[in-house]
């Protein structure tokens, strides 16, 4: 809870309104809103404050027509999400990861982008060469972790299709065509069903 992450407060990431599920419009308004007013705070003291937005990449992992679908196993600290699927990861964009955009480490030539690759890196081992393509923004204030958290949602492209769990103790993972994916809608985490629902995935 002291790593420094980036937030946004809500009232400079929303001009015109807080909506609830994924937009395809106005992506780079959003993103020029997040550098310009994005800081970075200590995570225990923004985790319960709906007044900024935790910026988070969410990476939905593409290979031709199939898809990463993810399932959380019982191992881990959040009881509730055990056993969810999910067909996207993501995390917090940290303190350290301006530093490496500062640095142009990894090829990144800012934070979100530096946080993106390193997400990608912590969850997934990638074999072959891949690329990243910003589709929407994510947002649900119907409950209180959504309060504080606003998804950039990317579609990672990996040609090669060799994609493989990390951390395979925490999640669990294969590619499965869109059938597949839809066939668990009931079973899966919030923000995967809010991506399903936008359609984008079949666009």
């Amino acid at each position: 809870m002291d790593e420094e992450i980036l937030v946004v407060p809500r009232a400079e990431l929303f001009d015109r309104g807080s909506f609830r599920g994924v937009t395809t419009e106005g992506l780079d308004g959003y993103l020029d809103r997040v550098r310009r007013f994005g800081v970075f705070r200590r995570r225990g003291d923004v985790e319960e404050d709906p007044s900024l937005k935790q910026i988070i990449p969410y990476l939905v992992v593409r290979s031709g027509d199939c898809y990463m679908l993810f399932q959380r196993t019982q191992v881990g600290g959040e009881g509730r999400l055990h056993g969810l699927h999910s067909i996207g990861v993501g995390g917090h964009i940290a303190k350290t990861d301006e530093s490496e955009a500062a640095d142009a480490v990894a090829g990144a030539d800012d934070a979100v982008a530096a946080g993106l690759r390193r997400e990608l890196d912590e969850e997934l081992i990638v074999d072959g060469p891949w690329t990243a393509r910003l589709v929407g923004v994510l947002n649900d204030d119907e409950n209180a972790v959504g309060q504080v958290h606003f998804g950039l949602v990317h579609i990672v492209d990996v040609p090669s299709g060799r994609v493989a769990i990390r951390e395979t103790d925490l999640l669990t993972g294969r590619l499965a065509g869109i059938s597949e994916v839809r066939a668990v809608y009931a079973q899966m985490e919030t923000w995967s069903q809010l991506v399903l629902d936008a359609g984008i995935l079949e666009g």
